[in-house]
């Protein structure tokens, strides 16, 4: 992780749809290497003592890198050339080196989960969709459109099928338990709390949750991301050791505040 704050500019920006939901993905300027799972804390000029929010990296490009924003980022209002500053990359990567991860998310949080995807690394993608009627499950072409992977991503996903669909909490634990590698996952609080009740206490170690949008500066300032610690301790980092963290350390009643919804 770099820790020190880098003067950019955004040098692109483009507006993508995933899971039926409007983002924009911007290349920053500079040398950011990165693996999947780690984000940028970035900031504008309305912004010189704070870090809003952190954002999610993409991929690699010839000049910098690329992050994701939704609409209700401060990112989201920038265009090409605007100056920011970022902090990072900041976080640690969920997927073990030399293995295919198996993705499980719902659609509203799907975008947290598509850097693995632009980078190949997906063995499985489980959907879930307990509303139903996002997306036409029998018509492949029709579910990679919804996951923005018609391009040169579809090819990367190795293993079948490509993407497995589950209508129910149930089905989608079932499913991911069969599959022997590492489980990266992108729920809704509630969503996330039923899945790891399916979830033995054995196997939570392998089981990688999302946490929230909610985290500090990332620079362990203030305490705010903080995760109970089952230990006594002061707590679990989640701007630094997550954003990615084991069911095993996660007290959904406890650590409550740290989760956030996605719409």
């Amino acid at each position: 992780m770099k820790n020190f704050v880098t003067e950019s500019r955004v040098l692109s920006r483009t507006e993508i749809s995933l899971a039926g939901r409007s983002y924009a993905e911007f290349e920053i300027a500079g040398d950011i290497a990165f693996e999947p799972g780690q984000y940028l804390m970035l900031r504008t000029n309305t912004h010189k003592n704070t870090w809003p929010c952190p954002y999610p990296l993409v991929r690699t490009t010839e000049r910098g890198a690329s992050v994701l924003a939704e609409g209700r980022q401060e990112l989201y209002k920038c265009r090409a050339g605007d100056a920011v500053q970022y902090w990072g990359p900041r976080g640690t990567a969920p997927a073990e080196k030399g293995s295919m991860p198996i993705l499980a998310a719902e659609p509203a949080a799907y975008f947290l989960l598509y850097p693995f995807l632009t980078a190949g690394l997906c063995k499985k993608l489980i959907l879930l969709d307990t509303g139903g009627g996002a997306f036409t499950p029998g018509d492949q072409n029709s579910v990679m459109r919804f996951l923005n992977l018609s391009g040169p991503e579809q090819g990367k996903i190795s293993g079948g099928p490509s993407v497995e669909y589950c209508p129910d909490i149930i089905q989608a634990a079932e499913a991911a338990l069969k599959e022997p590698d590492r489980v990266i996952l992108a729920l809704n609080p509630q969503n996330a709390e039923a899945f790891a009740g399916h979830i033995p206490d054995e196997k939570k170690d392998s089981f990688f949750l999302y946490i929230s949008n909610k985290k500090a500066c990332g620079i362990d300032g203030c305490k705010g991301c903080y995760l109970h610690d089952r230990d006594g301790g002061m707590g679990i980092n989640v701007c630094c050791k997550g954003p990615f963290m084991p069911l095993s350390v996660i007290d959904f009643e406890k650590d409550r505040k740290s989760l956030e919804e996605y719409i």
